[in-house]
């Protein structure tokens, strides 16, 4: 197995060169189910584990291998092979777990976003996973599938509609079924291009990779008639080859996503940015002020209510945020003590910032 079709390149290559003991090879993580692994090495697809030092030493899930890492393993003929180490990444998509930052992939060159067109089109819904995906540092691309549910036309009107409520994000209406559109997605297939499809339960994930990868390789359900929900047909986070030579990673359907960090809101919004930089006043709070260029583009109709109403949503959880970590502040202080491994970065985005 040539690792260079996995994205390996001389950058990784440099990382790797510290971790370059006798018996330790590098490999790619394609597959996770809960502390289980599938790694591709240069000798092919195995098992593998985390070493017992790894696990001593990473408090925090985050820390440990995710679907995409690059890292160094030690291979076994009679077992798993033993991961040593993750190369540091050069990006993580996250979002808030219950217990500290959940880790979705890493290493990813392009964001697929996934939304069904008909009862699931939501375009505030949108906001929050672009969001997550600019602040990872991350290219989001937004696909409408299910374009065979509705007329031509509909699916133009709900692909104009959306340029002009995300600006700067590239938005493509596809039927996995009939074929329509998919043409366009051949320039974001490029070999060694790593993506990553994000999406709720019954848009489409499933059926997409399969037309992608030219038979079924994941099951599929059928959604309900009322509401187009589907149930969860994917269970964990998995790497495919497509026949293109981009590396696709499926992941489980996303009932709530809850974001570890607001930093890329202007980037999401930078329409309303670009209002509010013609307000009167710097400090224009858009309520009562006079001048106020947000609320007039709001009453002439050029900023949609729901677009407005989702940045407003987006930004009180930033302050509910904000207030939140000054409690956990504390709390590390405490934890501190107890352990001194602990550090208040770890506890915030569980996992060292150095990481990735």
């Amino acid at each position: 197995m040539n690792l260079f079709t996995y994205g390996w390149n001389d950058q990784w290559q440099e990382a790797f060169s510290s971790c370059q003991e006798p018996g330790i090879v590098p490999a790619r993580v394609i597959t996770m189910r809960a502390d289980r692994y599938e790694v591709m090495a240069g000798e092919g697809k195995m098992e593998a584990q985390i070493s017992g030092r790894m696990r001593y030493e990473h408090l925090y899930s985050a820390k440990n291998p995710a679907v995409g890492d690059w890292v160094a393993i030690q291979p076994n003929a009679y077992g798993a092979a033993t991961i040593i180490s993750v190369l540091p990444r050069t990006n993580c998509l996250e979002r808030q777990g219950d217990f500290g930052s959940q880790v979705i992939a890493t290493n990813i060159d392009k964001c697929l976003l996934i939304q069904a067109l008909g009862h699931d089109f939501n375009p505030s819904r949108l906001d929050r996973y672009v969001t997550m995906v600019w602040n990872a540092g991350i290219t989001p691309v937004v696909l409408l599938t299910k374009a065979d549910t509705i007329s031509e036309e509909e699916a133009t009107e709900k692909v104009k509609l959306l340029e002009s409520y995300l600006p700067g994000v590239d938005i493509l209406a596809v039927s996995s079924l009939t074929g329509y559109g998919m043409d366009r997605l051949g320039p974001i297939l490029t070999p060694q291009t790593t993506l990553a499809a994000l999406g709720s339960s019954g848009v489409g994930k499933s059926t997409l990779l399969n037309s992608l990868m030219g038979g079924e390789v994941m099951a599929t359900a059928e959604v309900r008639e009322h509401d187009q929900r589907g149930r969860h047909t994917t269970t964990h986070r998995q790497m495919f080859l497509l026949p293109s030579g981009a590396l696709y990673v499926d992941t489980p359907g996303m009932r709530e996503l809850g974001l570890f960090s607001y930093d890329a809101l202007d980037e999401t919004f930078k329409d309303i940015q670009a209002l509010a930089a013609r307000c009167r006043f710097a400090d224009c709070t858009h309520n009562r002020e006079p001048d106020c260029a947000v609320r007039a583009a709001i009453n002439s109709g050029e900023l949609t209510r729901e677009r407005w109403k989702s940045y407003l949503t987006l930004k009180q959880e930033e302050r509910f945020y904000a207030r939140k970590q000054i409690l956990l502040a504390k709390q590390v202080a405490s934890a501190r003590k107890k352990r001194n491994k602990v550090h208040y970065s770890d506890y915030k985005r569980g996992g060292d910032r150095g990481a990735y």
